[in-house]
């Protein structure tokens, strides 16, 4: 699969900003720890360093599955994006539900699918909500199905066509990055990017496997 190199400074860029803000509060933490003699300010000091490693450490284990080859391994199946997926969402206004009982035998690679099709959904609902996932074996094809429910649904006409691979690469944007790179995983997978439902409250993808 030939990838453009602009879709590679996209994902890059979107790499080094989502760990810019954790990397930096570590570092504020630390500062505080030297600066402040108060042994209070001392401790929330080191609690913000602390918490913000946890964070930057999530993400660089997420972005070496989603992005890297560590996603494409037999041993990252539908479970382990699962997990991947809570912690990221942890604390925030997005909760994540699953229904992965069916048994259903994923390509190589699926999961990293899976894992990219969740955290697209959990961004179109910019006030909270929840992402339903589920794998299902009592249709042929079988599907893997991700439902965003929420009070506002947040996903430009751009997005859409990018996880459709519709949109021109040279239109590709920042924030269309991580949906064109999902459409591009579905695609090495076999399988393709439907839109499932797209309303005030509600937005859906489905991916045959």
């Amino acid at each position: 699969m030939n990838i453009d190199l602009r879709i590679l400074e996209l994902a890059v860029s979107k790499i080094c900003h989502d760990l810019i803000s954790p990397i930096g509060a570590v570092n504020n933490g630390l500062e505080l720890m030297e600066d402040e003699q108060d042994t209070v300010l001392q401790a929330e000091a080191l609690a913000l360093a602390q918490r913000s490693a946890r964070r930057a450490s999530l993400l660089l284990q997420l972005f070496r599955s989603l992005f890297g080859n560590a996603g494409n391994q037999a041993s990252f199946s539908a479970k382990e994006a699962r997990q991947m997926a809570v912690d990221f969402l942890q604390g925030g206004k997005v909760t994540l539900e699953t229904d992965f009982s069916s048994s259903v035998a994923l390509p190589d690679g699926f999961g990293k699918l899976i894992l990219a099709a969740i955290m697209v959904t959990a961004e179109t609902l910019p006030r909270g909500g929840t992402v339903v996932a589920s794998l299902r074996a009592d249709i042929s094809p079988a599907q893997f199905k991700v439902v965003g429910n929420g009070p506002q649904i947040a996903c430009s006409e751009d997005n859409l066509k990018a996880l459709q691979l519709t949109l021109p690469v040279a239109d590709l944007t920042a924030h269309a990055t991580l949906p064109y790179f999902t459409g591009l995983l579905a695609k090495r997978a076999g399988s393709v990017c439907q839109i499932d439902n797209k309303t005030a409250g509600q937005f859906g993808l489905i991916f045959s496997i």
